[in-house]
């Protein structure tokens, strides 16, 4: 892969607003909706479409802090030296488990149901009135 840094033009120590300053700035020269119809030649457009690839990979890569970050290191470290050591999680030393509900639920709105006076049950009461709400 090809140096990010210089696909976008900036430095390493680039902050988060400046990559996106550059990013924008070469989307709109290369963008396939703002070239200009004098640049339209079929190899042109070729290279622009593959200039745009990359420098939306290489704007992907560095937006993301940890891609970046993965980047960075694999940039820094020489090209022959052996992999780094694996370092493992720490383990918990709390001796009380952490339990979490299995399931999440608010609040319940519950009315109980009313006995009419035949003994059977109903749900809750509308008001009674001559329209029975129809106006």
């Amino acid at each position: 892969m090809t140096d990010p840094y210089a696909i976008l033009g900036v430095t390493v120590a680039a902050s988060d607003d400046d990559l996106d300053h550059a990013f924008r700035g070469l989307v709109r020269q290369l963008h396939p909706d703002t070239r200009t119809p004098a640049d339209s030649d079929a190899d042109a457009d070729a290279d622009a479409d593959q200039r745009l690839q990359q420098i939306l990979t290489a704007y992907a890569t560095l937006r993301d802090p940890i891609r970046r970050a993965a980047y960075d290191r694999t940039r820094t470290r020489p090209a022959t030296s052996s992999p780094p050591p694996r370092v493992h999680a720490a383990r918990r030393t709390s001796t009380t488990p952490r339990v979490e509900p299995a399931i999440r639920v608010g609040p319940v709105r519950w009315q109980p149901p009313t006995q009419t006076t035949n003994g059977s049950t109903r749900g809750p009461r509308r008001p009674t009135g001559s329209n029975h709400g129809i106006h």
